[in-house]
This record gives structure tokens, C-alpha cells and sequence, in this order.
């Protein structure tokens, strides 16, 4: 009688729905970091304390995450007056104040796939109205049970989001294509 009583509730707890795992809310910064060409010399620039919103759905090693931020363009610097007025008339600033960053949901395996290499993430941006969605690379992610952090990188083409890059010198100086974008994030799980 012992035997069929244990079979049974080994069967049921199998079956039994498991506890329900609720979304978790992180929340954090990026600071970001953008490496441009042009015929004239290299140029880079930063944008500080990017917040975002993260939510993280799943159990551990299942798991699957997404996230939002809005990128101030005004923000954006390159410690030069002249280029940074070109850049932010370039991205339209004074009718699209924001670049909208939109991380769609994501397995937790194609952000951190074994054997140590680095991860992937779309990321899907909005710049002076057209939205493209670029691959990142994922590296350095650390994570504790309250923070995590990891470095995120991706080219963007300006031509993808229909820009005209600015040029100078009656088109002497002109602006590459691509700009590298690397950002370091920083999250913190929100208290429940």
C-alpha cells in the first residue's frame, strides 16, 4: 500500500503547477560611449547616467529579460561645441528629443551562452523617427542577487536611420557611416 501511496505523490508533485514566478523590476544607468570616422580626424563622445528599466521574467538559468530606455540627445557630448550643435541638428533635436532604445524580450542563453563567449542582444532604436534594430554584443556580465552589470557594444549606420551626417568645409570634412557604441550598465533589482 506504501508503494502506490509514494508513486502517486511523486506523480502529483510532476504534474502539480509550480509556484508562480512574477516579473522582476531592475532599474539602472548606461554610460555610454560613441566612436566615430570623418576625413578630417576620429571623434568620440559620451552620454552619462542613460537611466533604463529592465524587467526579468522566468527561473534562473531560464530566464528572459527586456528593457527600455529614452537616450536624451542633448545629453550627447563630444566636448565640442560646434560638432555636438551638428550632431544634435542631425538627430533632429528640437522635434525628437530622445533616442528610444527598446530591448525585446530575450532568453538568458543568448545573452550569456556557455563556454565563456559573449552574449547577444537585439536592440531596437528609434532616432529622428525611423526605428532599426541593431545586434549588440554582450560581455563582461556580472550578477549578484540585488545588482548586475555588464558592457553592451554595436554599430550604428546613420544611413539605416536616414541621417545626413553634417559636413564642413563645403564637404571637404565628411562623417563615416557607422558609429561605435559601447555602454556599460549598471542595474539594481527593485525592492518588491
Amino acid at each position: 500500500m506504501k508503494r502506490p501511496l509514494l508513486a502517486l505523490a511523486a506523480l502529483l508533485a510532476l504534474i502539480a503547477p509550480g509556484p508562480t514566478l512574477r516579473a522582476e523590476s531592475w532599474t539602472g544607468t548606461s554610460d555610454v560611449t560613441f566612436k566615430g570616422s570623418s576625413t578630417l580626424h576620429d571623434f568620440e563622445g559620451t552620454v552619462r547616467a542613460v537611466p533604463l528599466k529592465v524587467t526579468v521574467k522566468g527561473a534562473p538559468g531560464a530566464r528572459s529579460v527586456s528593457a527600455t530606455s529614452d537616450v536624451e540627445v542633448r545629453k550627447m557630448t563630444t566636448d565640442e561645441k560646434d560638432r555636438d550643435e551638428n550632431m544634435w541638428e542631425m538627430f533632429q533635436s528640437s522635434v525628437f528629443r530622445f533616442i528610444k532604445i527598446v530591448v525585446p524580450e530575450t532568453g538568458e542563453a543568448t545573452l550569456r551562452p556557455s563556454a565563456g563567449k559573449p552574449g547577444t542582444m537585439p536592440v531596437t532604436l528609434t532616432i529622428a523617427g525611423t526605428t532599426a534594430t541593431v545586434t549588440g554584443t554582450v560581455s563582461n556580465l556580472r550578477e549578484s542577487e540585488q545588482t548586475a552589470s555588464f558592457d553592451l557594444a554595436f554599430p550604428v549606420s546613420l544611413k539605416a536611420f536616414k541621417l545626413t551626417p553634417p559636413s564642413t568645409l563645403g564637404g571637404l570634412i565628411k562623417v563615416g557611416d557607422t558609429v561605435e557604441v559601447q555602454a556599460h550598465v549598471t542595474l539594481n533589482r527593485r525592492k518588491s
